[in-house]
C-alpha cells in the first residue's frame, strides 16, 4: 500500500487528505482531517483530489486553485501495484 498526504491551506484554515493506494489509478480509502469545509469549491462541494497517482499533482493544483488554497504534496511511503499489471484469474 502506498499513502500520499495533501496538506491545504488557506488564511484561517487548513486540512489533509490522505490516500491509501493498493493499485496505483484510484486511492482504495481516503481520509479526511481539520477544516475541509473551509475548501469548498465554488459550487459548494469539497475536492476530493481522487485521482491516480501519476495525475494526482495535476488534479490536486487545479481543485486548490478553484478553493483558493495552497498544498503541499507527500509521499508517505510503500508502493502501489501498477493497475495494467493487475490480472484476474
Amino acid at each position: 500500500m502506498k499513502t500520499i498526504k495533501i496538506t491545504l491551506e488557506k488564511e484561517g484554515a487548513q486540512a489533509t487528505v490522505t490516500h491509501v493506494f493498493h493499485y496505483d489509478d484510484f486511492p482504495l480509502q481516503t481520509t479526511w482531517a481539520g477544516n475541509k469545509e473551509a475548501f469548498q469549491a465554488p459550487d459548494g462541494r469539497v475536492p476530493a483530489f481522487r485521482d491516480g497517482i501519476e495525475n494526482l499533482p495535476e488534479t490536486v493544483a487545479f481543485q486548490a486553485n478553484l478553493c483558493g488554497a495552497t498544498f503541499k504534496i507527500e509521499d508517505l511511503g510503500g508502493e502501489a501495484v501498477r493497475w495494467m499489471d493487475h490480472v484476474d484469474m
